[in-house]
């Protein structure tokens, strides 16, 4: 068989299978998390067969997808994706290292999340926020009843009472709150879901006897040499551009400081896996896993400060020369 048409016929095939289990897998419990890894086929038949072959499935799933629930979800699917898709499929083959993985696999979901935010924009006449805001406000105002016993609390500590647009109001004011954090949010969300991808992808590539060269452990991670310096001296010149008021560092700053503390706290998260691995080895992997996300979850700041230590001074080094 011709290899094109092979490719051509193992993409719509993963296409279809892809989207139907999706669509299952997506109203069920736990399983739903499935949306995340969704990249995943493409990406592997990608490296296989060339990007144009992950490309060419991601847009069949799309349109199937469109097809069946919704065209918009089809075409966000295919949006959302794409640039994932083509950067994986292309990085893989070429054999990147770690950081270079990392920084492409983000780099691509994040063009693709502001090209989705733009084009929604285009379409709908009006920002996704000032969608949002306008849709939460028409859901309050219509179901003003089902709020009755909120907007009773507020009365107990505001002296003039609390009208249904006052309240609307109110809690439209809270969400404005948070658009500082807005792009912060958007880098590590493209962060967490391009790595998600890029070890998903290459563990079945393994499966699948593909060669993909082996990658350092996660204990042993960590950020390239200089880099600490450079997040500290742009954070500082955020801090006090900030500080003057000048336009837009606001924004600036309350992403670079998120930024800082997601990446740092990764580390950390690094340096305790390096360290209960040698210190609590009879205890099972998994138990220690599970140790290890508890408390990171509990007490994140001690992990970004392990990690800006670990930036510092090195210390697994230290302990490798004293220790083994």
């Amino acid at each position: 068989m011709n290899p094109k048409l092979k490719a051509v016929l193992e993409s719509a095939l993963i296409a279809a299978i892809s989207t139907v289990l999706l669509i299952i897998l997506a109203f069920v419990p736990i399983l739903n998390v499935v949306i995340l890894i969704w990249p995943v086929p493409f990406i592997v038949i990608g490296v296989r067969r060339g990007p144009w072959a992950g490309v060419l499935g991601l847009v069949l799933a799309g349109l199937l997808l469109g097809a069946v629930l919704h065209p918009l979800l089809g075409i966000g699917m295919v949006v959302l994706n794409i640039f994932l898709v083509l950067g994986l499929s292309w990085a893989i083959a070429r054999r990147l290292d770690l950081f270079e993985y990392i920084v492409l696999s983000a780099g691509t979901v994040l063009i693709s999340i502001i090209g989705s935010i733009k084009a929604f924009s285009w379409f709908m006449g009006k920002t996704i926020f000032e969608y949002v805001t306008d849709q939460f406000g028409k859901f309050i105002s219509s179901n003003i009843a089902d709020f009755s016993r909120i907007m009773d609390l507020y009365n107990q500590f505001l002296d003039q009472p609390v009208t249904p647009e006052r309240f609307t109001n109110i809690i439209i004011g809270q969400l404005e709150l948070m658009v500082p954090f807005v792009p912060a949010m958007l880098i590590i969300f493209a962060l967490i879901y391009g790595t998600i991808n890029l070890m998903v992808s290459r563990a079945a590539l393994r499966k699948l006897t593909y060669d993909v060269p082996e990658l350092p452990e996660f204990s042993d991670w960590m950020l390239p040499k200089g880099a600490g310096l450079g997040f500290m001296i742009t954070l500082f010149v955020a801090f006090l551009g900030n500080m003057f008021s000048i336009k837009n560092f606001e924004i600036v700053f309350y992403t670079l400081q998120s930024l800082f503390s997601f990446i740092f706290m990764v580390q950390g998260l690094a340096v305790a896996t390096f360290f209960m691995k040698f210190k609590m080895s009879k205890i099972p992997a998994v138990v220690r896993t599970i140790i290890l996300v508890l408390l990171f979850l509990i007490i994140p700041v001690m992990f970004m400060s392990l990690g800006i230590i670990e930036q510092i001074f090195n210390i697994r080094r230290i302990y490798r020369r004293i220790n083994l």
